[in-house]
């Protein structure tokens, strides 16, 4: 089976049956308490997150920086619901902005995105910037976004890049479905991504790295975040 199609089966298999709770197989990296998020989260040196626990969500703190877990995955379906300010300023830079970094490295944005629309030159913003991108290298197919104050979904399904030695023969790649909704189609990553710059893979990752979400000066709230680690073997099919 193409690994892409496995990707969607996944995904519609687990929206269909209510993705808000966490499939037998998943492991829960924020369930609300206190508990599981200092068992699950550390800051990016290894200490303990600083991120504040608001109403059973974890919330960007602006002193703080990013957070990451303490296990490391590979291939994975990836669950997460977050939550942008209702009173954010229209239209700033920093309205909403955080992101989901699959192995550290290839983000898909969060953003307020609700109405974007990149060619509105009122409020210009560029199209791979905006929620469910693939930072910096790919927009999302349409913009499912609900309103500021609102809970919105992401469901990742993240196969990392395939390296025969110093050659890689298959690009990572990443299908998201935003509030159920199809947005990215199984994206080649070009490489890891970055601000107004296009980068290539040129040597390979590691096999396995962290989840991390990002403080972008905004307090983005998360909440039921879990991770499903992927068959090694059904990635390899073709």
């Amino acid at each position: 089976m193409n690994r892409n199609v496995l990707g969607l089966a996944v995904v519609v298999v687990a929206l269909a049956a209510g993705a808000a709770k966490p499939p037998s197989d998943a492991v829960v990296l924020f369930d609300g308490t206190q508990k599981s998020f200092d068992a699950n989260w550390t800051d990016m040196k290894g200490r303990k997150a600083k991120w504040k626990l608001v109403d059973g969500t974890i919330e960007a703190t602006r002193s703080a920086g990013d957070i990451r877990t303490r296990r490391e995955f590979g291939d994975v379906q990836l669950h997460v619901e977050w939550q942008v300010p209702a009173n954010l300023p229209p239209y700033d830079m920093n309205s909403g902005n955080s992101g989901v970094f699959m192995m550290g490295l290839y983000e898909v944005q969060i953003f307020e995105s609700h109405e974007t629309d990149p060619a509105d030159m009122k409020h210009p913003f560029y199209a791979d910037g905006q929620a469910a991108s693939i930072y910096g290298q790919n927009p999302p197919l349409v913009n499912p976004t609900r309103r500021r104050g609102e809970w919105q979904t992401y469901d990742i399904v993240f196969y990392r890049p395939v390296f025969d030695g110093a050659k890689c023969v298959r690009p990572g790649s990443v299908t998201v479905f935003l509030n159920g909704v199809l947005v990215q189609d199984g994206w080649p990553l070009e490489g890891p991504t970055g601000h107004i710059r296009r980068t290539r893979q040129t040597k390979p990752p590691s096999d396995k790295g962290p989840v991390k979400l990002q403080q972008h000066l905004c307090p983005v709230r998360f909440r039921n975040v879990w991770i499903r680690e992927l068959p090694e073997a059904r990635r390899r099919t073709r």
